[in-house]
């Protein structure tokens, strides 16, 4: 339920858009001061603020850009019936900070339509304004990663790479503003994800988690390698409720599976959005992206594996040829030292 706050220092008017605003189905709050509607603003999440121009005190003109400076994505709606809106300060002020002008007496039917235009306009701008929060984030998060893996340090980076798909799972957690991440790994054996990387999950449960492919949402995002998204879990009829683990808090959830040249290598998990509010497509993006980003590490790390495992065997080798190589040499002195004392024999036998 969205809320919107009436400010006018007349009571009836207060009465009036209140209970045209409650039966639109909005919790409404009323002041009948600039300062007190400031005061409540910094309080309760409101939504968008219909704001008397003319009041005692700190009238809407005053209190118009103080709103906006202390929550920008609120929508203010000016209201009034006294005041000749044509000077050029009240103008100025007005396109540059109000979402609608209105005259009273107000069309109550239009009055309404014009909050819910403005309660539209609060949601794209806090939507934006959180996408935008999410980039600088990505970009930091980005120059963090980029600068573990250097030159001097890319040996000992491929053979322990918890450190960066451990940073990613935080990264994911900081990017989505979620409480928890986790990333569970396929065992093509026994057919079952295990938890290898996590954040908010406790040991335990990540060394007893153990799903099989199709069971569940995470079991049945590796069985059909397609991400997935769930807004709301009441209204998923795939999935039974003792599929969704009770730590989780919110019933929205994103799930996207990791793959390695087509095959799919484990699956990806964020829950719980610390706004309580629901995932939508531009996060499940994001963790898409990031899914990406994982199981290339991990693509890179079996290569540096296999790698390492030929520079062992190669090793193993040369150690074998400079061992026969020593013992040649052996034979070899062997067979001068014979040789000499071949050639030492006749000369003896004709001094004798």
């Amino acid at each position: 339920m969205e809320t919107v706050l009436v400010v006018d220092d007349e009571r009836f008017f207060l009465t009036l858009a209140s209970d045209a605003l409650s039966q639109e189905g909005y919790r409404v709050l009323t002041a009948e001061s600039g300062a007190a509607a400031l005061k409540l603003l910094e309080e309760e999440p409101v939504r968008v603020v219909v704001l008397d121009v003319v009041m005692p005190g700190l009238d809407g003109l005053d209190v118009l850009p103080l709103i906006k400076r202390l929550k920008p994505e609120v929508q203010v709606i000016m209201v009034s019936g006294k005041v000749d809106l044509g000077s050029r300060e009240a103008l100025t002020s007005l396109r540059q900070w109000a979402f609608e002008f209105m005259k009273k007496p107000l069309n109550l039917d239009e009055f309404c339509q014009v909050v819910e235009r403005a309660i539209e306009r609060s949601r794209l701008d806090e939507e934006q304004r959180r996408h935008f929060r999410q980039l600088e984030r990505l970009t930091t998060g980005s120059l963090e990663l980029a600068n573990m893996i250097r030159w001097d340090t890319l040996g000992l980076f491929l053979r322990d790479s918890n450190l960066l798909f451990q940073k990613v799972i935080d990264l994911i957690a900081l990017l989505l503003e979620v409480e928890i991440v986790s990333l569970m790994l396929l065992d093509e054996g026994t057919q079952t994800l295990r938890i290898a990387y996590a954040m908010g999950l406790s040991e335990d449960l990540k060394r007893s988690t153990m799903i099989r492919v199709g069971d569940g949402i995470a079991g049945w995002v590796a069985k059909e390698g397609e991400p997935l998204l769930i807004e709301d879990f009441a209204t998923e009829t795939r999935f039974k409720e003792s599929s969704f683990h009770p730590q989780y808090t919110t019933r929205s959830l994103l799930s996207v599976p990791l793959k390695v040249n087509g095959k799919v290598i484990g699956v990806l998990n964020a829950n719980n959005k610390i706004s309580g509010d629901k995932f939508d497509e531009y996060d499940l993006t994001l963790l898409t992206t990031f899914s990406c980003l994982v199981a290339l590490g991990f693509a890179n790390a079996q290569l540096f594996d296999k790698l390492a495992s030929s520079v062992d065997e190669v090793a193993k080798v040369n150690k074998k040829l400079v061992r026969a190589n020593l013992e040649l040499q052996e034979k070899v002195k062997e067979l001068e030292a014979l040789r000499e004392l071949n050639r030492a024999e006749p000369f003896e036998r004709k001094e004798a």
